[in-house]
């Protein structure tokens, strides 16, 4: 499927970006590929109805294909933002990671990247998580949403409430200072309508 899914990502690229159809020799030198495996893929890819195919003129996606090719771009995407954004790689890295990871995972696994990365990513229209960084909440309780293996010697791990108030954070009623490093690292959601403006 990854080589399937390539192809149409190839050519959803020339039809989005160049406002054309896409022909056997632009697939050919984008993907580095011989002329003639271009065609043959073509053909499979037409019978599967992905795309529409006339030899000498060229290929578009079809809405199956569109959908697929989509997908994997919006993959590409997350991926890109959750290396480079949230583990802090350098861009190029990044790309060329998220590159090869987008044709080998499912919806579960997104979803729970999405989740990671929801603060500071604009990949969709709407996002239903409401995470937030330890960094940036500054008033109420909130749940772990995920933690480094650092902070779980002090009781921070998925799942559990802590209590913030300003500066400090409170795990079980025990109050920490925590670098601005860590908090950074650590993702949280809100319980219940605190208002987070709210100052001793």
């Amino acid at each position: 499927m990854e080589r399937v899914e390539e192809y149409l990502e190839a050519i959803y690229d020339i039809q989005e970006v160049e406002k054309r159809v896409a022909k056997t020799s632009d697939l050919a030198k984008k993907l580095k590929i011989r002329p003639s495996s271009v065609t043959e893929m073509l053909v499979k890819l037409s019978n599967k109805g992905y795309i529409e195919y006339q030899p000498y003129y060229g290929a578009t996606l079809t809405t199956k294909g569109e959908e697929i090719a989509k997908k994997i771009k919006k993959y590409y995407r997350i991926f890109t933002i959750f290396f480079r954004d949230f583990l802090g790689i350098e861009e190029q890295e990044a790309k060329k990671l998220s590159c090869e990871l987008e044709h080998h995972v499912n919806d579960e696994i997104v979803e729970k990247v999405c989740e990671l990365i929801s603060n500071n990513c604009n990949v969709c229209e709407s996002c239903s998580f409401k995470t937030k960084r330890l960094l940036d909440v500054k008033y109420g309780k909130f749940k772990v949403v995920a933690s480094p293996r650092s902070v779980e010697s002090i009781g921070i791990l998925p799942d559990k409430i802590l209590e913030v108030k300003n500066d400090c954070i409170f795990v079980d009623g025990e109050e920490y200072k925590i670098s601005e490093k860590v908090k950074s690292k650590i993702l949280v959601e809100k319980v219940g309508e605190v208002d987070e403006s709210k100052e001793e």
